[in-house]
């Protein structure tokens, strides 16, 4: 007597892979498995991690250093010609005591007018003024300098504005003009220079 056994009905992928011969399986194409994830990644070329790294090079930063000391020392002296600019625009102006322009000026009156013009601001008075910015040699004077003389007593009693090494503009008394710093009588009156103009704020 026969026994009939039931065939088992396999799912279709499954019957497929039993199916499969080992010939059918050596000629399929070889697959490299997929290389796992690297938790450590490759390093950046050195010219990358110095464009792009959080620290630059000393003589990158040395460098960057100097251009900007060169260009807020030319930016102060552009400002120092506007004001050498503007006091020049007066010669010729009247002197009046305690006026502060257009017209007419009184020493301190025009230097502080003519600074303003350069974005910086001083009291209307010499002595007041002479307390400003940095003191300069008188070997070291440049235009745009404040300029001081004692003509009426001690102290900075006189103040005008240099527009050369050895010349100034100044409201005397009679009228704002230019003369030397060094000549017999201003010479002998000299009482110091500040600096108060030297970089953008």
């Amino acid at each position: 007597m026969h026994r009939h056994i039931r065939r088992t009905q396999l799912p279709v992928g499954l019957a497929v892979a039993v199916a499969a011969t080992p010939a059918a399986v050596a000629a399929a194409p070889h697959q490299d498995a997929p290389a796992a994830p690297s938790d450590i990644a490759a390093p950046a070329p050195a010219a990358m991690r110095w464009a792009t790294g959080p620290a630059l090079r000393p003589a990158a930063i040395a460098q960057r250093r100097l251009v900007l000391r060169r260009a807020r020392r030319t930016a102060g002296r552009r400002r120092a010609l506007t004001a050498v600019r503007a006091v020049r625009s007066r010669i010729g102006s009247s002197y009046v005591y305690g006026a502060s322009g257009p017209r007419a000026f009184d020493c301190s009156g025009l230097t502080a007018w003519a600074m303003r013009r350069a974005g910086v601001s001083l009291p209307h008075s010499s002595f007041a003024q002479a307390g400003a910015g940095k003191r300069v040699a008188r070997g070291h004077i440049r235009p745009g300098d404040l300029v001081f003389f004692s003509t009426a007593g001690p102290g900075a009693s006189h103040v005008g504005i240099a527009t050369g090494r050895d010349t100034v503009v100044s409201a005397t008394s009679h009228g704002v003009m230019t003369h030397s710093i060094s000549d017999a009588y201003w010479g002998g009156a000299y009482d110091g220079a500040r600096r108060v103009v030297t970089r953008r704020r």
